[in-house]
């Protein structure tokens, strides 16, 4: 049965960084027009069912009212929710049971790290709407449903139109672990406070799976230092501190700060770098935990989260095959 599901952060594009950055925020209202039309995608795929997370502002609920489905089945995941991440991990890991050939995330990188710890090589095609966006794609969220709807139903292969993305695996000293998939950041504190990041006095050092020089966020102080590709066999460690250099960088949108940075490195997928607190650190660009004097972890990249679907490729293979064609 040919499925695609759809999760939607309530909470992406909300948060603190947005207000500090003079970005205003995205609203139920636009968020829920960008799911409008991504379902209409996948609805004109024609796959047997799609399924989606009714988190607690109903978003994806509502934008499904009223619309034509034709055969296609829509219904909810059975889970209870409660606001937070934890949602859309939870449905991620319900998607996996049902077989979904691909999920679209409406969110940022935050967001899509969520649905990641649920399913960590999920089918995943991640649209925008957060904060930091370094993650997900910019695209109309119509042809992004159709693309889904596309792999779902093996219409184009998904060998061809899928690559699998890094992950920063992180281990902690009781076997925990933990992951994240654009960048991990040690900061100092000894509490959580406001997850979001936006004083950039307090970074110590972070790992960067992803440092792209067109991104906001903390990836682009990495991103000033040296580039690294999302599909790039490599990552890079950096240590910030007095030292001889300093970088400027958009940390969130509409802001750019000064960083003195200590020293950096490329780093090779599998190298390990070691982390000592205290401090807590960041996973995405949120706050997400504590580490204790002298407690350390032990920091990783490798390629093996999740399969991330190419809008373009499965389009214009769907094209080569005239599917969307018809003789009269």
């Amino acid at each position: 049965m040919a499925t695609v599901g759809i999760i939607a952060s309530p909470s992406a594009g909300k948060d603190v960084r947005r207000l500090v950055g003079h970005a205003g925020s995205t609203g139920d209202v636009d968020k829920i027009a960008v799911i409008r039309r991504a379902a209409l995608g996948v609805i004109e795929s024609n796959v047997d069912r799609l399924l989606y997370l009714d988190d607690t502002r109903h978003l994806i609920q509502r934008a499904l009212e009223g619309i034509p489905h034709g055969n296609v089945q829509i219904e909810p995941i059975n889970q209870a929710v409660m606001g937070t991440g934890r949602d859309s991990e939870k449905a991620a890991k319900a998607l996996k049971e049902e077989d979904a050939g691909t999920v679209i995330v409406f969110g940022g990188d935050g967001t899509n790290r969520d649905v990641a710890k649920g399913w960590p090589n999920i089918p995943l095609l991640p649209l925008s709407v957060g904060t930091n966006n370094v993650f997900p794609f910019h695209m109309e969220a119509t042809v992004g449903g159709i693309a889904a709807g596309l792999v779902a139903k093996k219409i184009v292969p998904f060998e061809e139109v899928a690559e699998q993305a890094k992950v920063i695996k992180v281990e902690y000293n009781n076997a925990e672990s933990d992951l994240a998939l654009v960048d991990l950041v040690l900061v100092t504190g000894d509490f959580i406070g406001s997850r979001a990041i936006w004083d950039v006095s307090n970074l110590q050092e972070g790992v960067f799976a992803i440092a792209e020089s067109a991104t906001v966020g903390l990836s682009s102080i990495a991103a000033t230092l040296e580039t690294v590709k999302r599909n790039e066999d490599a990552a890079i460690h950096v240590i910030m501190g007095e030292g001889n250099t300093t970088v400027r960088a958009p940390i969130a949108p509409g802001t750019y700060e000064t960083i003195p940075v200590k020293e950096y490195k490329k780093i090779n997928l599998k190298e390990t770098v070691t982390m000592k607190g205290p401090g807590v650190l960041a996973f995405d660009g949120e706050r997400d935990r504590v580490l204790q004097h002298d407690e350390t972890i032990v920091v990783s990249v490798s390629k093996e989260g999740p399969w991330v679907i190419n809008t373009h490729r499965a389009l214009d293979l769907a094209n080569i095959k005239k599917h969307f064609v018809s003789s009269t």
